[in-house]
């Protein structure tokens, strides 16, 4: 069969349209935002963010159009006017644009995604992309295998709703386990994390058993009860298998983290930072040197410590600081011009809950003392009760304050720490 006709003749072709609306839409209606939270390109992000949501959906739209496809080769005698042709050779020509519908669904945001952030994808980035495309296969069959026996008016609706909802619902429910076995890898990857080949093997087990599953029901070698069985046998051990994998995981997959290469700069601190920083990492040190350098002066910080890495190499899972190194998300602190203010806001200050009026005393102290300024919109925007008096009574204060020498300003700054917390409610 030449490749027009089997292409015009395939319940793809009028799902197509419905197909590329839905990649639009999810794209725009989220995911172009998320991609670019990140300070710098990551492969791995670009690929598994585009299609988080289109797991669903592909799936269902491909389970649907291959149970149509089904239905019409049936209604149309193939089976009987081609009775020595081998049942694969027919499944295989009928599915190859439903699948191809499938992986479109799938390439197309991920294609967007690159020309949005320019960079190359990696091998490590295409585990869940091809987890996609494998189990688009998966769930051909089966819907095919449906649509064989039952009208395509009622196989077809009631297939893609059921698919979306086994696969998308899970998410959103408990035990976590489930949601690790369904064929949609929801990890929203960070910048320096990749997923792991088990987290993609107990994604892939339980449809990939079920396809398996139905495929021998199509082997005519044996009675149709040992193929039954085998196939029952085959599909239970595959759920079971994709349990015992993620039985004790949480509500986040297995996956790497600090899978990027770090460069460093300078000393006292040591600056790291992720190589796609590029140019930026002289700029943050040099920041970050002088921002530690006036807290020293001023007595915020008694040591300055010895190294400062970038939190967002380590993804969701930062270590904890210690008194030679700390952890501070420079990338996207620098992204947003906040380097200064990032650090400042991260240093320890009061040794209690202190009051309002002394945290944000201290803070427009500091925000000087660093050549910046906190503004009365950025404090009322987080406190409504914060009035414009106040900003003007604690601004003047701490305009005198500023006035005086460094060690009247340390004295101060020790004691509005005792008295913040003094004044704090018990």
């Amino acid at each position: 069969m030449r490749l027009r006709t089997l292409v015009r003749t395939s319940s793809a072709l009028p799902a197509l349209p419905l197909a590329l609306v839905l990649v639009i839409l999810y794209y725009s209606s989220g995911t172009s935002e998320q991609i670019a939270f990140w300070p710098y390109p990551y492969a791995p992000t670009l690929v598994q963010q585009p299609i988080e949501l289109m797991y669903a959906v592909t799936y269902a739209v491909v389970s649907a159009a291959a149970a149509w496809q089904g239905a019409r080769l049936k209604e149309a005698g193939v089976w009987q006017a081609a009775p020595f042709r081998p049942a694969w050779q027919i499944i295989a020509l009928a599915l190859v644009p439903v699948v191809a519908l499938g992986w479109l669904m799938f390439i197309t945001p991920v294609v967007m995604a690159f020309v949005q952030i320019p960079t190359w994808p990696t091998l490590d980035s295409l585990p869940p992309l091809l987890l996609g495309m494998a189990l688009c296969c998966a769930h051909a069959l089966i819907g095919f295998s449906i649509g064989r026996w039952i009208r395509p008016i009622i196989a077809a609706p009631t297939l893609m709703c059921l698919v979306f909802v086994i696969v998308a619902f899970p998410h959103s429910m408990n035990p976590p386990w489930l949601r690790h076995i369904m064929g949609e890898y929801s990890a929203q990857l960070g910048f320096g994390e990749t997923a792991t080949f088990v987290s993609m093997v107990a994604q892939l087990l339980p449809t990939g058993g079920v396809a398996v599953a139905v495929a021998l029901i199509w082997i005519g070698r044996w009675h149709i009860a040992v193929r039954a069985g085998l196939g029952t046998a085959l599909a239970l051990a595959s759920v079971t298998g994709a349990y015992a994998i993620t039985a004790n995981w949480n509500f986040n997959p297995s996956l790497n983290a600090g899978q990027v290469t770090v460069v460093c700069s300078g000393k006292a601190p040591e600056v790291c930072m992720p190589e796609q920083a590029g140019d930026d990492l002289a700029v943050v040190s040099a920041e970050v040197r002088t921002t530690y350098a006036q807290l020293k002066t001023y007595g915020v910080v008694k040591d300055v410590p010895d190294t400062v890495r970038d939190s967002i190499i380590y993804g969701r899972f930062e270590p904890k600081p210690s008194t030679t190194t700390a952890y501070i998300p420079l990338s996207l602190a620098h992204k947003n011009d906040a380097v200064v203010a990032t650090i400042v806001d991260g240093t320890p200050k009061f040794g209690c809950d202190a009051t309002p009026e002394a945290i944000i005393t201290v803070n427009m102290w500091l925000a000087g003392r660093l050549g910046r300024a906190i503004s009365f919109e950025s404090i009322a925007s987080g406190n409504p009760f914060y009035t414009r008096s106040q900003h003007d009574k604690i601004a003047k204060a701490v305009d005198e304050v500023s006035r005086k020498p460094v060690d009247e300003q340390r004295a101060w700054y020790r004691q509005m720490l005792k008295d913040g917390c003094e004044g704090a409610a018990p």
